[in-house]
């Protein structure tokens, strides 16, 4: 730089360096160095160590490995005041911002002074700093430079601690972990999903299609509602016990595919008894009232209507039943079983069996490939059933 002013000022012809003796060019110039290394180095710290997200920082001392724990923890301390910590860095860089045109105003005039405490400031005070410590190396920069910065705050504490005192009155304290709602968690996700795929990295992201929905699903149970999930009163199957088990009544209810069936007294539909299994039926006897069976009915989970679906989930967790019956009031409303909680989560469908057959014979017959069979006249069946149940799928 020197050599570079010598050659300007014998070039134009006016005075440009201070006579001075080599030393003092020697040491001004190592001075002036050192004041924009050390600025640039307090800028850098500014925006890397204030722009790290404490978040991941939780997140990798519960789950990183034990150096980026280590890290981590000390950069949390070191941030843990957040205006004690601006403001010191701020006052270090401006200090030396500061002095930086003094320094180089004892050798060159004042306004080659200004040009290159500029140019040196731009570049090796602001950009390059800040560039390098919010790069890929930004936690393990800022954790080998916390040290000297808990330094620096002891030093510069009886002038910015009263700063920081004012601006935590007048802005508040800063939150440490950003609250995110549900809503930002699923979008979150969402886009930790799609970036991943935009790049064709999915064992970076970890998840499929399927556990996005499954992540979305249980965090919207809590806004749910039985009501909006539930089986209205009317597509609901019941059963009264003074209903006589004769053949016809055993081949309708096992005909409807249900694996569990809610049973009233009498006429009253909204007096459920319990919940009668419908596989219990295999070893009931003809032609008696479901009351006198002997069968035992499982005990009924009533919910209300507007009972979170979350909270739902914990009942059915206790294995009482896996169907609720909702009332609001004293009236039976529909009923909602552990398959519809659980197509909730997934944000699908789930088809048990019987759903899957009668699927595919709709699709059959829309194509024309299936056709009605029925038994000629006189033919008799070639096998003799245990109990009248099992003879159930002998016509369609």
């Amino acid at each position: 730089m020197i050599l570079v002013l010598l050659l300007a000022k014998g070039v134009y012809g006016f005075e440009i360096l201070y006579p001075l003796s080599p030393m003092q060019y020697v040491i001004y110039s190592i001075v002036s160095m050192a004041l924009v290394c050390f600025g640039g180095l307090m800028s850098g710290l500014t925006v890397g160590l204030l722009s790290i997200d404490e978040l991941d920082m939780e997140i990798k001392l519960t789950n990183g490995t034990p150096k980026e724990k280590k890290q981590a923890r000390r950069v949390l301390n070191t941030t843990e005041n957040h205006h004690l910590l601006l403001v010191t860095l701020l006052l270090a860089n401006a200090a030396c911002m500061e002095t930086l045109p003094i320094i180089l105003n004892m050798m060159v005039s004042e306004i080659f002074a200004v040009v290159i405490s500029v140019t040196f400031v731009l570049v090796f005070g602001e950009v390059l700093p800040q560039a390098l410590c919010t790069g890929p190396d930004q936690l393990k920069i800022a954790s080998n430079l916390c040290p000297m910065v808990k330094v620096l705050i002891i030093i510069l504490f009886p002038l910015s601690y009263p700063i920081a005192k004012l601006l935590d009155y007048f802005f508040g304290h800063h939150q440490k972990v950003k609250k995110l709602r549900n809503e930002d968690l699923k979008t979150l996700i969402t886009l930790h999903h799609s970036f991943a795929k935009k790049n064709e990295e999915r064992s970076y992201s970890g998840l499929v299609t399927g556990q996005i929905n499954i992540i979305h699903g249980t965090i919207d149970l809590r806004q749910k509602t039985v009501r909006e999930c539930m089986i209205p009163l009317e597509r609901v199957f019941t059963i009264s016990n003074e209903t006589v088990m004769d053949r016809r009544t055993l081949k309708s209810a096992v005909k409807q595919g249900y694996s569990r069936v809610p049973v009233f007294e009498g006429n009253d539909r909204n007096k459920i008894l319990g919940v009668l299994l419908m596989k219990r039926m295999v070893l009931i006897e003809e032609n008696n009232k479901l009351k006198d069976c002997g069968i035992r009915l499982r005990d009924t989970i009533y919910v209300s209507p507007t009972l979170p679906m979350l909270d739902l989930l914990a009942k059915f967790q206790a294995g009482r039943s896996h169907l609720a019956v909702v009332k609001e009031g004293m009236k039976m409303v529909g009923i909602i079983t552990l398959e519809d909680l659980f197509e909730q989560i997934i944000k699908s469908d789930i088809l048990d069996e019987d759903d899957y057959d009668k699927d595919r014979e709709k699709s059959m017959m829309m194509k024309g490939d299936i056709r009605k069979q029925r038994r000629p006249a006189g033919h008799k069946k070639m096998f003799t059933a245990l109990h009248p149940l099992l003879e159930l799928d002998e016509t369609h």
